[in-house]
């Protein structure tokens, strides 16, 4: 994004360039409009930037896979660590919640996200009853294989503070 002194910066090369294609006091015809165009292009650009900054805010992204092949369609959330280390169940009208749906290609990005401790799940609702039910809806959670049983994933916290965080990804997902 552009700051005050990039707009002076930009403003003093348009007097300039004013300055030397006047000729005789009368500038040539078609500059003043393609300036003022190149102008208005420019705020909207810094304009546009701002705003999708101020709209996403801080992201996690990341892809969700299992066996290999990308899940469509799985919902992932954001769940805040002190509801799950405290062993407290999940209610969505009261906790703070945030996600996202993957994409084709398995991917996902969960905008404003507030600074903290987390723990990423995704679910794929199988029978789109819009209820995890358990043996039959695949989970799976960001985290490490347990290296003891190779059978599960242990998971692990993610930390926003301040900055995107990239690479979030779940590759196996499991029928519990």
């Amino acid at each position: 994004p552009l700051i005050r002194g990039d707009l002076n910066a930009l403003a003093m090369t348009i007097r300039w360039y004013f300055k030397k294609v006047k000729k005789g006091g009368v500038m040539k015809k078609g500059i003043l409009p393609i300036v003022l165009v190149l102008f208005v292009s420019l705020i909207l650009a810094v304009s546009c930037e701002k705003a999708k900054d101020e709209i996403f805010q801080v992201t996690v992204k990341g892809y969700v896979a299992n066996g290999g092949q990308p899940v469509e369609g799985a919902v992932v959330l954001l769940l805040n660590s002190a509801n799950i280390d405290s062993g407290e169940s999940i209610d969505i009208d009261k906790s703070n919640i945030n996600g996202s749906i993957t994409f084709s290609d398995g991917g996902y990005t969960i905008i404003q996200v507030e600074d903290g401790t987390y723990y990423l799940v995704a679910i794929k609702d199988e029978n789109g009853n819009k209820n995890y039910d358990l043996g039959t809806d695949p989970i799976g959670w960001y985290g490490h294989l347990d290296t003891i049983t190779g059978l599960v994933t242990i998971p692990d916290p993610v930390i926003v503070s301040g900055e995107d965080v990239t690479g979030i990804d779940i590759d196996t997902m499991y029928v519990e």
